[in-house]
């Protein structure tokens, strides 16, 4: 078996545009390494954006704040998001990232079982649309 890797660099990003702006780059999931169980990605929030307010059915995920800042909801708690934060969402816990500066906010994700794209599109509300090839 040869080893699996992959180097934010060289990850063409999927860029959205619109009320939920940002850039998403899948960095482990099935259809990048091949990974079954977790998905693993970089999301560039622009500034002044927000994900949209969403829960998962069955997954579970991690924040991971590594530069910039803003605020996450989990429930009906709101927190502070700073490089070095670490959060965890349960599965079917309302969240939501929210960058209110004028600065991009840079957040590691990782979801467990990994995410199918269709999936990912529908639970934060991204359309092809919104989506700049």
């Amino acid at each position: 078996m040869s080893l699996n890797i992959i180097h934010e660099q060289d990850v063409k990003g999927d860029q959205y545009t619109g009320e939920f702006s940002r850039e998403i780059k899948h960095l482990s999931a099935p259809w990048t390494l091949g990974s079954q169980n977790v998905w693993v990605g970089v999301i560039n929030y622009e500034p002044h954006c927000t994900s949209n307010m969403h829960s998962h059915d069955i997954q579970e995920e991690v924040f991971y704040c590594i530069s910039g800042s803003g605020e996450v909801i989990v429930g009906e708690e709101k927190n502070e998001l700073k490089p070095g934060t670490c959060v965890y969402v349960p599965p079917k816990s309302l969240h939501q990232i929210i960058n209110n500066t004028d600065q991009v906010l840079k957040v590691l994700s990782a979801v467990s079982p990994a995410f199918e794209p269709s999936q990912y599109a529908k639970d934060h509300k991204l359309n092809e649309g919104d989506k700049n090839d």
